[in-house]
């Protein structure tokens, strides 16, 4: 089993990924929901390879925090945009990754983006096992706050989740045997079928993620909204089995995500801070901090804007 952004090994991670229209959406109600108990961890025997595209999924050009990740131009994950500047995706998309050979890809599809944002630095979780792809999940800091509206974050999953229909969107392949369709946003419904500790899988005929779609969202209907509950990760090389997820609700502390309207001691500043001219402004133990600098700008090495 590997991680990777473009192949298609036996368990293969989904780096790339499609999308849906919002308007055709019905309302997820009355969902049949199980009563299975919450497994501790994937069985053994299921680690397949990181994912990438939606499988019988629709095109679509709505939900617009969604984008592509792209690398060196070519399609290499999905994320999501969850603060003006902070897109979450796989960790299984970031590693060896330097972040200047990314783009953030907003639009219906990265040949006809309707945006374009690079990346100021990359995040991967601390616990990231590219052997079993536990903790699954990053996020990449973008150079500017993108013009569309973040999602939020589900705060809670359990057992009762099993049975309930999540909304999957990806740039990635729609045919998991030929490799082809990336590029394209797509979106595919389906039900969560296995709620474990710290990810969930999925396994419907004819449809699933695949290459391409790693790292992107798998959206749950709370109280008439979108929530974002679950980001691609793995799953079998064809794409025709099943789906893995990584709990986002498990990692809230790591993601750290401001929530619109709260109440921020910063201002909006964040630790990796920015330039205003050559002073360098940031945000450290909830206080907004500057520095003059003879030279501000982006400190590769320790990722946070800095007097260079």
């Amino acid at each position: 089993m590997r991680a990777h952004a473009n192949h298609s090994p036996a368990m293969i991670s989904k780096t790339r990924s499609s999308g849906f229209r919002c308007a055709t959406l019905p309302l997820m109600s009355a969902l049949v929901m199980g009563c299975a108990a919450q497994a501790t961890d994937p069985p053994a025997d299921e680690l397949g390879d990181a994912r990438q595209d939606i499988v019988g999924g629709q095109s679509t050009g709505s939900l617009p925090a969604v984008g592509a990740l792209t690398r060196w131009g070519s399609t290499h994950c999905t994320g999501t945009l969850v603060e003006p500047r902070k897109v979450v995706t796989a960790a299984h998309c970031l590693t060896g990754v330097s972040a200047p050979s990314l783009k953030f890809v907003i639009g219906a599809s990265v040949s006809s983006p309707d945006h374009v944002i690079g990346v100021a630095s990359v995040t991967y979780h601390p616990s990231y096992s590219g052997s079993s792809l536990q903790n699954d999940i990053g996020y990449v800091t973008l150079t500017a706050d993108a013009p569309v509206e973040p999602m939020k974050l589900s705060p809670s999953m359990d057992a009762s989740w099993v049975g309930k229909e999540l909304i999957f969107v990806g740039y990635g392949a729609s045919n998991g045997i030929q490799q082809t369709g990336y590029g394209t946003k797509r979106f595919v419904a389906m039900p969560i079928q296995q709620v474990w500790a710290k990810q969930f899988r999925y396994a419907v005929s004819g449809k699933n993620t695949c290459n391409g779609d790693s790292g992107g969202p798998a959206f749950a209907q709370v109280d008439g909204e979108l929530l974002l509950a679950g980001v691609t990760s793995y799953g079998d090389a064809n794409c025709v089995q099943y789906g893995v997820d990584t709990r986002v609700d498990v990692y809230a502390d790591f993601l750290d995500v401001t929530t619109p309207g709260a109440s921020d001691p910063c201002q909006g500043e964040s630790f990796e801070g920015r330039c205003d001219g050559n002073t360098v402004i940031w945000c450290e133990n909830q206080q907004v901090k500057s520095l003059e600098c003879g030279t501000c700008g982006f400190d590769a090495q320790n990722g946070y804007y800095n007097c260079l």
